[in-house]
């Protein structure tokens, strides 16, 4: 089994854009195989108005197959937790029962990474992930302190749970050439 040759540390844009800090390390295993572990929050930065915010805690652990060494197209496999409250506009916001029950699952993702010729520490990735996901939310009006309008409604969420296109930067462990 290959020493672990690089750790990777990437942040992603589209959360930055949605008001979530992030950051995710990937650490080598072995050649072809990877562990991404990505952490989202969004604290004080969270809401856009009034009525629409994307607030989360969110992890997302994920075994990672590339195709061709440790860099270009991967498969990948994750879990994942999230604590949230959203709202778009609409009538109402959702928010995980009692603020203390997360929705949980996981699921499938692919994605691509791509090297700077220039620098090869820095590079770019590109992810699309989907799964299934058990959650129970409270919903409540959509307006400054608005009341609970229904608790602990359950329901099975089955769609795109990552969209990712970040930077990368690659620290190399000591003594180590690289991934091959």
């Amino acid at each position: 089994m290959q020493a672990h040759a690089w750790v990777e540390v990437y942040l992603d844009g589209i959360g930055w854009g949605m008001g979530h800090a992030n950051v995710a390390a990937e650490i080598d295993l072995a050649p072809h195989w990877s562990i991404s572990v990505p952490f989202y929050y969004s604290g004080g930065l969270d809401y856009f108005t009034e009525t629409i915010k994307f607030r989360g805690i969110v992890v997302q652990p994920e075994a990672r197959y590339y195709f061709k060494g440790n860099d270009g197209w991967y498969l990948g496999v994750h879990a994942g937790a999230g604590w949230y409250n959203f709202a778009l506009n609409g009538d109402y916001r959702i928010q995980d029962h009692n603020g203390n029950r997360p929705a949980w699952g996981g699921g499938l993702g692919f994605g691509y990474q791509l090297q700077f010729k220039k620098n090869p520490r820095w590079g770019m990735e590109f992810a699309l992930g989907a799964g299934v996901y058990d959650a129970k939310y409270d919903t409540f009006y959509n307006e400054e302190n608005g009341p609970i309008a229904q608790s602990g409604v359950r329901t099975l969420f089955i769609g795109v749970d990552n969209a990712t296109v970040g930077v990368t930067y690659k620290i190399i462990s000591k003594g180590k050439e690289g991934r091959k």
